[in-house]
Formats: structure tokens, sequence, C-alpha cells
């Protein structure tokens, strides 16, 4: 890194990112190189003194860039722009920080414009709000999916049952169990999300694709999250099917029976 050994007037110096390495020095270590920055008229050679990682330039999901990094005193031009870190667990907020630090700076030059202040947590909020919008619109979109999908499930079981009404009453008159009842309607619940299920997965594999890049640190065919989704359904419709087989168990066989 930077050191007391780079002043003003030493060889210009320079930090790059891991991408930079990898795409103008390949296959070889970058330490010691130079390369030239600037324009015809003014070229600066910049000798490399260190690497590292690729970091988020502008926007959480772009890829890694070639980036570099000079120390400021060597480029004045660059001195505009001021980086403060404060420990916020000692009760300090950005707020009082924030006016502090123009406090101390109007203090050596009360005329200098400060402009464009922001946290680091505004920064990054403010590169994700396409993102948050797609995956708020996506959350509500999805839990209205889930809450149509139990009314579905329910009216569906609750119209198998109105059918099965004389078949249940037959099988308790003949000695069924009430238990034994709400299992056959639990059971048909089952079968029905096992073949959903099995239908489902594949094709959100398949179509993942189109997802691929509205996604950030997960990919589309996450598999915690696909047992997690599974699971909630699977939860979710035993729950919308849960009351259709309990009034099933609970009719009387003799009512049943004169149900048409």
């Amino acid at each position: 890194t930077f050191g007391p050994q780079d002043t003003v007037t030493s060889q210009k110096v320079a930090i790059v990112s891991e991408r930079f390495a990898k795409t103008y020095f390949p296959n070889t270590s970058p330490i010691g190189h130079t390369y030239a920055i600037g324009d015809p008229n003014g070229l600066w050679q910049m000798r490399i003194i260190g690497v590292v990682k690729d970091v988020k330039f502008e926007q959480i999901n772009e890829p890694a860039q070639t980036l570099d990094y000079a120390f400021y005193q060597q480029h004045s031009q660059y001195e505009q722009n001021l980086v403060v870190r404060y420990d916020a667990g000692n009760g300090a907020d950005f707020n009082t920080i924030s006016a502090e630090v123009q406090q101390t700076i109007h203090s050596i030059d009360h005329t200098l414009p400060i402009t464009w202040i922001k946290s680091l947590n505004e920064q990054v909020s403010g590169s994700i709000n396409q993102q948050r919008t797609v995956a708020q619109l996506s959350t509500f979109f999805g839990l209205l999916a889930v809450f149509l999908s139990c009314i579905g499930i329910y009216g569906l079981m609750s119209y198998m049952v109105s059918r099965r009404t004389n078949e249940i009453g037959i099988r308790m008159a003949l000695g069924a169990e009430r238990s034994s009842v709400h299992w056959l309607v639990m059971r048909e619940i089952i079968l029905l999300f096992g073949i959903g299920l099995g239908l489902g997965i594949p094709v959100t594999l398949a179509c993942g694709r189109i997802v691929a890049n509205m996604l950030y640190g997960i990919t589309a065919a996450d598999t915690p999250s696909l047992v997690v989704s599974a699971v909630s359904l699977l939860l979710v419709g035993l729950l919308a099917g849960w009351l259709p087989a309990r009034r099933a168990a609970s009719i009387q066989p003799m009512d049943a029976l004169r149900t048409e």
C-alpha cells in the first residue's frame, strides 16, 4: 500500500484491482510494472506497488472493473473528495459527524462549498433502488399467488368433500374411523401438491435464466430457496385443505347417507 516514501516529488505509484492485473498483466505479477495514464500531451507513468480485490464501483450487480487507485498527494485534481470513517458503536450518528466535519472544514476555509453529503448506506441503498422495487413487487405478487392458491385449494377440496358425502357416510357406517376419513382427504391434497411440485420445480430451473440477471448473492437454482419454497407451499396447501378434511371427518353417517 502507499507509505511515507510516496511523496509529491517521488515516482507516481498506484494500486490496481485484480481485474486490472488479469486484464493488462495476464500470467504475470503486475508489481513493479508501469503503465501510462492521461492524454497524449501529458502522460503519467504509474508504477504498480500493490493489487487489491475487486469492488463494486457504482452498482451492486455490476461485473468487476479495471480500477486503479492513485496516491492523492500526487494527483491534486482528486483532492475534491473527502471520505470519513467513524465508529457508530459509540453512539455517534451520521448527522452529528457530518455537521462536525463541515464545521471543521469551514473553520479552515469558510468559502469552500460542500456538496453531495451521503453516508455509505445511502449510496448502497440508492444503487439498488430498481432491484428493491422488483423484489417488493415480486414478493407482493408471490404472496397474492399463494393466497389465491389457498382459496382455490379450499374451494376444490370443499367441492370434493360435498361430492363424496355419501361415500364418506357409507365408510363411517361400515366402521371407518374419523381419523381415516380425515387422512383420506389430506392424502389427496398431498398427492396434488406432489404432482404440482414435480412439474413446477423443473419448470423453475428451466426458466431460471430469465431472472438470473435480477438476482444478487443467489442463483436461480439455489437449493435452500427451492426447498423452503416447496415446503412453504406444502404447508399452505395442508392448511387450506385442513378445514374441508375436518368437516368431512365430522359428518354424521345418517346425515351423509341422506345427502343427495
